[in-house]
């Protein structure tokens, strides 16, 4: 039960998890259906890497993820800068804000946003966004610099924020964690998100099903992502793939 073509709009193919067997694991997903992968990248010290991945079936992004934002300094921002007109990386992140984690500098996270939302803006490129527990700081943001070509990554807000950020023609991807059968709430939201602006999206090696947890999430897990997902939307398989695929395209221009 495979679509050809599924992209998995977020991963992080460039993660030492993979190190071992990274080659196995993106042609056991290619079996599976799932032929093109998004990987952002989220420390300055971690760019070479995630852009040695570049092929035609990895895309790449470059960012600076609030998590490490007591590690970034301004200089990686214009490493950012010089690596994206180096390399021509489809997006900007993964970046954003995380107000979940207790003891990440909300003034420091603000500014290292604000500067790669400027560089997005200025080269016409889409952001990849980490909202956790910021959906609401993350789009005031947005508004401020009068840019949404974006994606929240990992959404997990209400359905009215939904409403708000699709309005806007933002974006929203999801992945494992709206399949929990515990996560109610999420699930509701899935129902009713549009699939004008749904990506389907699996975080691996984070955010593994329920099922595996303690475990990797690995590429193909997709697959099983759009199965659930589809099923809990009341369509089809394809359907589901095929406009997931279509939004992927569509903003990152791939």
């Amino acid at each position: 039960m495979s679509v050809s073509g599924l992209i998995d709009s977020h991963i992080h193919l460039d993660d030492e998890r993979f190190d071992i067997d990274r080659g196995v694991l993106i042609a056991e997903a290619d079996a599976a259906g799932v032929t093109q992968f998004i990987v952002p990248a989220v420390k300055a010290d971690r760019f070479n890497k995630t852009v040695s991945l570049q092929s035609e079936k990895i895309h790449v992004a470059l960012g600076l993820h609030p998590y490490w934002i007591a590690d970034h300094k301004e200089s990686d921002l214009t490493m950012l800068e010089s690596m994206i007109d180096i390399y021509d990386p489809i997006a900007v992140g993964e970046c954003g804000m995380d107000f979940y984690i207790k003891g990440l500098s909300k003034s420091k996270q603000q500014q290292f946003f604000d500067a790669q939302i400027e560089i997005a803006k200025q080269r016409d490129l889409p952001l990849i966004l980490h909202v956790r527990g910021a959906v609401d700081a993350v789009f005031q943001r947005l508004k401020r610099h009068d840019y949404f070509k974006a994606v929240m990554h990992s959404f997990n807000g209400s359905a009215a924020q939904a409403a708000q950020i699709v309005s806007q023609g933002i974006y929203v991807g999801m992945g494992a964690a709206g399949l929990n059968p515990k996560a109610t709430k999420l699930h509701q939201l899935i129902k009713v998100m549009p699939l004008s602006h749904l990506m389907l999206e699996s975080d691996a090696p984070d955010q593994p099903f329920f099922d595996k947890a303690g475990e990797r999430n690995i590429p193909k897990d997709l697959v099983r992502i759009c199965q659930e997902m589809a099923s809990l939307k009341g369509i089809s398989y394809e359907a589901l793939a095929t406009a997931s695929n279509n939004n992927i395209k569509k903003l990152f221009k791939i």
